[in-house]
């Protein structure tokens, strides 16, 4: 499969809000644990490089090459000294460039990018991530809420959350739920503008849609333990209309 997000990148976090309290909750959930974090599905790094500020040392890995072009764009910008906590690495989720018990506490977030992986692939995954972590560290994940997922309009049109200076772009997204597979089918096509150079897209993409029971199973089947789940990063209780599933377990 080619990188999903070639050409995505260029407007990715216009898509996001404000991310500073997605930054303060990992923040807190890190600091019971460690100095020493793992990024997994970084992104573009955005939340990587804030949690580097806060005087962690943290590693942000990706698949894809585009989405780590963006993020190497904006570790080069940063000027600040506590930027150089922050490396990037080209990776996959089941096979981590990292020695084990490497790391205090991993971060999986993206807005349910775990969600990406069948359920081969989230196993691989997590079994990496215990790897990785010390015994006793700790795991946070967001993923989609399932229920939003079976509820969410056919068609969906929308802009950025959050337009960044001189870009103009458009996305819409045809969704299907396919109730037999319990796969979320997505294709996004989209037109932007960055600077007077047009560019336009369409990737085609599928969810796993899993209830809490089935992620309890699996983070138990990899070895985690103390398993909570949130419904928002104002640590509020998860039901069937949270915006968000955060999920955290202890290695």
């Amino acid at each position: 499969m080619g990188d999903l997000y070639a050409e995505w990148a260029k407007v990715y976090d216009s898509y996001y809000p404000d991310r500073s309290e997605e930054v303060e909750f990992w923040a807190r959930q890190a600091a019971e644990h460690g100095l020493h974090l793992l990024d997994l599905m970084c992104g573009t790094a955005e939340v990587s490089l804030a949690l580097a500020r806060r005087g962690n040392r943290v590693l942000g890995v990706d698949l894809s090459p585009a989405m780590l072009s963006v993020a190497a764009g904006r570790l080069a910008a940063a000027a600040d000294y506590p930027a150089r906590n922050l490396s990037l690495a080209q990776g996959e989720a089941g096979a981590l460039p990292a020695p084990r018990g490497a790391f205090d506490f991993a971060v999986v977030g993206g807005n349910g990018s775990f969600n990406h992986l069948d359920d081969k692939e989230a196993h691989a995954a997590l079994c990496e991530l215990r790897r990785v972590l010390r015994p006793g560290g700790g795991l946070g994940m967001e993923l989609v809420n399932p229920h939003l997922l079976k509820e969410v309009y056919p068609v969906r049109r929308f802009g950025p959350l959050r337009p960044l200076p001189g870009m103009w772009a458009e996305k819409v997204s045809h969704n299907h739920y396919d109730q037999v597979t319990r796969l979320f089918h997505i294709r996004q096509v989209a037109q932007y503008e960055i600077d007077g150079e047009r560019g336009e897209f369409e990737v085609d993409f599928a969810l796993h849609v899993r209830g809490l029971d089935e992620v309890h199973t699996m983070l138990e089947a990899a070895g985690f333990g103390r398993v909570r789940t949130y419904g928002g990063y104002d640590l509020q209780s998860f039901d069937s209309w949270s915006s968000d599933l955060l999920v955290i377990a202890q290695s």
